[in-house]
């Protein structure tokens, strides 16, 4: 199925009902459909045909969801890029997915020039005229294309760059099926209805906004704020003003909110979804008091369309848990170094998902691919465990393991300490290397403003809820940890540091 045809359904339905809305233009269902079918159509007088990739590198403005819609009803392929790469980032992804299309913002073009001499194909601008780029505006001008081409489920319908946490980025294939079911099954778990409006300031072009905000709650008619750009004070500001019933966010995002938030009341807020990273228990406990409001925390990553898992907005919640797998996909816990499955609740091990939400594979990476589409489903590089009643917790990433002495030493268990500490905004948990047990535990820490530690207050800290193997050894202060786009962070770079590279350097 086009996944186009959810766009003519609800349009059909609620017409006038407000799709998009921005702090200054509103586009309806009808709009919407309307917009993407006309895009649709200037597209394909531009030669591009279905089963073409096309790149779109864009923030969150109303021409993101029309284009992609727009792809989507011509059978073309989403490419998305995050506006904030670098010239040589975005050469490799172009080049990698062989795009035969760009669709950016015209201030963007001239950071672009030299990529784009061996570039080779279609530059279409959205805004500054740039004389080398087509004006996005006048493809809304073309005879619209009414019915969405016809799409097979196998088909890919989307190749979205995984964010480079590990190693350089790889383009996920996503059908039309993986995102279909996916989005689907994660309506029925957490019970949009029309009358709600998500408050969306992640990034569309990664895949857990794309999936919650422009399939989500569109397949429920609802509507969807759309921020380009996350300030904490306008983002509270905007939350109640235009009376959003839901906040999509990522753990940094809810601790930013906490730190800003002075007398501010979210009457209207019915909950809040968060993803991209385990979110800190303490973090959690402390917005819901603040706001009068709930946290539904879920996960997956962008290989599974990206949702497996949401706790119930009605039914059991479990705290420090991201949920229970969605309704028709299998999640199993296997052992990293045998690969068999674990079947007792609470033993720690890789998870693995089977389902119809898992990718079809790397772009043009056959190895990889095979390497983690081994045994009938998507080794996530997670470490985590299921508990009796089916619940998943993630501990650690796999490669984030730290071995001191032989023992087992899960990041998230200390972070988790560190984040009690009420000096302490964020806190990421490393192995460095040693001598004689192999590794120790190296925190980086950022502070609340105006607030002062030293490495042993941590320590000492740590002592007191954690074994001795597991308190951190060293402890580095930084201003802020380094993130990747959506938030997460990227643990990566803060070993690279250790190794003598500069942290601000390397991100």
């Amino acid at each position: 199925m086009n996944l186009a045809t959810l766009l003519d359904r609800v349009a059909q339905e609620f017409p006038e009902h407000p799709a998009l809305v921005t702090p200054d233009q509103t586009l309806s269902y009808r709009q919407l459909q309307q917009q993407s079918a006309a895009l649709a159509g200037g597209l394909r007088d531009l030669g591009i045909r279905a089963g073409d990739r096309v790149a779109v590198m864009l923030p969150n403005i109303l021409p993101f969801p029309v284009t992609v819609y727009g792809l989507w009803r011509l059978g073309a392929e989403l490419v998305t890029l995050n506006p904030l790469l670098k010239p040589q980032e975005v050469a490799h992804i172009l080049q990698d997915s062989g795009a035969v299309a760009l669709v950016t913002l015209g201030p963007l073009l001239a950071a672009l020039q030299e990529v784009l001499k061996t570039f080779g194909g279609l530059v279409i601008q959205v805004g500054d005229q740039d004389p080398v780029a087509l004006p996005y505006s006048r493809l809304l001008t073309q005879p619209p294309l009414l019915r969405p081409h016809p799409v097979a489920p196998e088909d890919v319908v989307a190749v979205l760059y995984t964010s480079g946490t590990t190693g350089r980025p790889k383009g996920a294939m996503l059908t039309s099926h993986n995102l279909d079911y996916d989005s689907a099954a994660a309506v029925g778990t957490v019970g949009v209805t029309p009358q709600d409006r998500l408050y969306c300031v992640l990034p569309l072009f990664h895949a857990y906004a794309l999936n919650v905000a422009l399939l989500v709650f569109l397949r429920a008619g609802a509507s969807v704020f759309l921020e380009s750009r996350f300030v904490p004070g306008i983002t509270l500001r905007h939350l109640a003003e235009f009376n959003c019933t839901v906040f999509l966010g990522v753990p940094a995002l809810f601790g930013a909110l906490l730190t800003a938030a002075q007398g501010v009341s979210l009457a209207g807020l019915r909950f809040c979804i968060s993803g991209g990273a385990p979110l800190p228990v303490e973090t959690l406990r402390a917005f819901e008091a603040k706001f009068q409001t709930l946290i539904i925390e879920g996960d997956g990553p962008t290989e599974c369309s990206p949702i497996t898992t949401l706790n119930p907005l009605r039914g059991q919640r479990k705290i420090g848990s991201v949920g229970l797998p969605l309704q028709g996909q299998q999640m199993v816990i296997v052992d990293p170094v045998t690969d068999q499955v674990v079947t007792v609740p609470g033993q720690v091990g890789e998870i693995v998902v089977r389902g119809p939400n898992v990718f079809k594979g790397y772009l043009n990476q056959p190895e990889a691919t095979a390497q983690v589409l081994r045994n009938g489903g998507y080794h996530t590089g997670d470490l985590g465990y299921l508990d009796e009643d089916g619940y998943l917790f993630i501990v650690d990433r796999l490669k984030d393991l730290i071995l001191v002495g032989g023992l087992n030493v899960y990041s998230r268990e200390v972070e988790e300490v560190i984040h009690q500490h009420s000096a302490v905004v964020e806190a990421a948990v490393v192995g460095d290397f040693d001598a004689v047990k192999g590794e120790s535990v190296h925190a980086f820490i950022q502070l609340q403003p105006e607030t002062s530690l030293t490495s042993l207050q941590i320590i000492q800290h740590c002592r007191q809820f954690l074994a001795d193997y597991k308190c951190p050894r060293q402890v580095t202060f930084l201003p802020e940890l380094p993130r990747s786009a959506t938030g997460k962070v990227l643990k990566r770079v803060l070993k690279e540091g250790l190794k003598g590279h500069s942290v601000t350097e390397l991100t």
